[in-house]
């Protein structure tokens, strides 16, 4: 195109309009900015968004990796649970996206992972370690003393095991100096070790500034609680505060033993918004919400929150209360269900779900029990409704008819130039870390490896552990020797996650058999002690090469109830928390996976479970 030509092109060039060569014709279109030229289809910023999908059999858990193209940088992820099931992890795998997904229905559900690709090489804080976790079980914000009960309130919040954990409801990992947190990557543990475990979903994965005007993130991630306030009677001599005496059932469901280690995403950033949505989530129903950035700025994230403002420092229940039902987000995407991988990101989607039921009272509704009506003293109890005809109602609060949902999107732009992919672009090389103790690996892949993927060639670290990978640099930098990214020198760009391990696959063995699995305690037809701590046992060897397996990582305990398979611990021998299921004969599972084949043996006995005396 001649100098003449770009002459009289020169009026049309407006602040909205950019001159674009195309196919050999000269057109005019939305502009990419002031003055900016892009001759021959030449690459333009933008955030794409990669996935994959895979099923997750009922009762199980699944994972799935999605991949960025070489040359694309992960901003982050997301994910979406079609029918039931959450999110038990979510996080970087080298420029990928790991998500997890736990299904607790009786029919299957499918996972997206999705992974948040930009064409460009921001600047990312490394160096943050999984340094917070986030606890399932929480005491009561507002807990505290009667004025003339004295003494102090002795349950789990103050003995035993889950003591740190009550403090732990919540976190918000921070970013340091001028980098944004574009989201946290979250991951599965327990709270402690030899107890049994069962998931729960994620309450809050957002930023604080939800609940105010368009702001920097900062993010806040909150576990849904798996404890419940006791419906046990407990002496009181006084009604004053007696909705802040809280007493927590003992023993504590599996839920209580969850909780998820963090980190956050830091990322240099320019003009830094948040978007937000709201919308009302009917009791036992869902809703969806898309959030858009202004125009000129970047979708770079998101997040969801379901608020309960009166939940600290109030006298009153929570707006929710999930001892009657959680309320979480299945979907927390950057695309919408069903929109096919790599389309550009125009909005972050979020689903809620609430599974409460209007008009039902809360469980931690306040009674006193056979109290005197002048004195106002007796025996105060937490429960949905009166136990006998004089029971006093101190506060019963009914589920509402639905709740409110925010959604956020983080918007920015990035100041770095786009890439474009090479001539012939190689396929991207990921390893997919072992799943967290705290789950099982799903049926038909015993590891949790997508079918076609590489084996774990790494582990994901123990949480509240830094990250360990492979001699590597991060994702999209090139080491040299003596430079700022070689090995031995603090990273100061790429995120702060696993490197890219190359791939390698599971020794080559000749027909491999599922392992030789045998349950030696309890016996078949023996007894369990519902809400006791029971003892199990058994035996679990390869085949052919015979060698014992005895890794919890690779062994599971399940017993099948009314609801589905409840998981009760892992490894081949311990002590385990029974359930609290009612009096009947069940069936208990003990699974082993051979690392190296991929196999799976199981054996299986039916017991009976019964009351725990003590």
């Amino acid at each position: 195109m001649g100098s003449g030509v770009f002459a009289k092109l020169a009026s049309a060039i407006t602040v909205k309009t950019a001159a674009v060569a195309a196919a050999g014709a000269l057109v005019v279109s939305g502009a990419v900015g002031v003055g900016v030229w892009a001759l021959g289809g030449g690459p333009h910023l933008a955030v794409v968004q990669r996935s994959v999908s895979v099923p997750v059999a009922a009762g199980a858990e699944q994972s799935a990796i999605a991949p960025c193209q070489a040359h694309e940088k992960a901003l982050g992820g997301g994910y979406a649970i079609t029918g039931g099931g959450f999110a038990t992890n979510s996080l970087f795998v080298g420029d990928a996206w790991l998500a997890a997904a736990y299904n607790p229905d009786a029919a299957p559900a499918t996972l997206t992972s999705y992974a948040l690709c930009v064409n460009a090489k921001p600047e990312f804080r490394g160096g943050i370690g999984w340094s917070e976790q986030v606890h399932a079980f929480r005491d009561r914000g507002n807990k505290m003393l009667s004025a003339s009960g004295g003494g102090m309130i002795h349950d789990l919040t103050t003995d035993g095991p889950f003591v740190d954990a009550a403090k732990h409801g919540s976190a918000s990992p921070s970013c340091p100096g001028g980098f944004t947190s574009l989201g946290t990557e979250f991951r599965a543990a327990r709270t402690v070790t030899g107890r049994g475990v069962a998931p729960v979903p994620l309450d809050s994965l957002t930023t604080k500034s939800a609940y105010t005007e368009a702001a920097t993130p900062v993010p806040y991630v909150r576990l849904n609680p798996g404890t419940r306030l006791s419906g046990a009677v407990f002496p009181v001599h006084t009604t004053e505060f007696i909705t802040h005496q809280t007493r927590i059932v003992d023993p504590q469901p599996p839920e209580a033993n969850y909780a998820v280690s963090l980190r956050p995403i830091c990322v240099r950033l320019k003009a830094v918004s948040v978007a937000t949505a709201k919308v009302s989530v009917a009791a036992g129903g869902t809703a969806g919400a898309a959030v858009s950035c202004p125009k000129g700025k970047l979708v770079v994230g998101g997040g969801f929150q379901f608020p309960a403002e009166n939940e600290t420092g109030a006298a009153e229940a929570p707006t929710r209360f999930f001892g009657d039902g959680w309320l979480y987000a299945p979907s927390d995407a950057p695309a919408a269900s069903g929109e096919p991988s790599g389309h550009e990101v125009t909005a972050w989607h979020v689903t809620g779900r609430n599974q409460q039921k209007a008009g039902l009272d809360y469980q931690n509704s306040v009674w006193i029990e056979h109290s005197d009506r002048e004195t106002l003293t007796g025996n105060g109890y937490f429960d949905t409704h009166r136990r006998g005809p004089d029971d006093q109602e101190l506060r019963v609060s009914p589920v509402p008819d639905s709740q409110e949902l925010v959604a956020t999107a983080v918007c920015a732009k990035i100041d770095a130039k786009p890439t474009e992919p090479a001539k012939a672009p190689a396929p991207p090389s990921i390893s997919r870390p072992e799943l967290p103790h705290a789950l099982d690996p799903g049926p038909g892949t015993p590891d949790g490896t997508l079918p076609g993927s590489p084996s774990p060639a790494s582990s994901a670290p123990a949480p509240g552990g830094s990250s360990s990978a492979s001699p590597s640099s991060p994702p999209g930098t090139t080491p040299t020797p003596g430079g700022p990214n070689s090995p031995g020198t603090p990273t100061r760009s790429g995120p702060s996650r696993p490197g890219t391990p190359s791939q390698s696959g599971a020794p080559t063995r000749q027909q491999p058999q599922a392992p030789a699995v045998g349950i030696q305690q309890p016996s078949a037809g023996g007894q369990l002690r519902r809400g006791c701590e029971e003892s199990f046992a058994a035996t679990a060897r390869t085949r052919p090469d015979d060698r014992p397996l005895t890794d919890p990582q690779y062994t599971s305990w399940r017993i099948t109830g009314p609801n589905g398979p409840v998981t009760l611990g892992a490894g081949a021998s311990g002590r385990f928390l029974v359930p609290l299921l009612p009096d009947g004969t069940y069936k208990l599972v003990f699974s082993a996976t051979d690392p190296a084949a991929g196999l799976t043996g199981s054996a299986e006995i039916s017991v009976r479970i019964v009351g725990c005396i003590r």
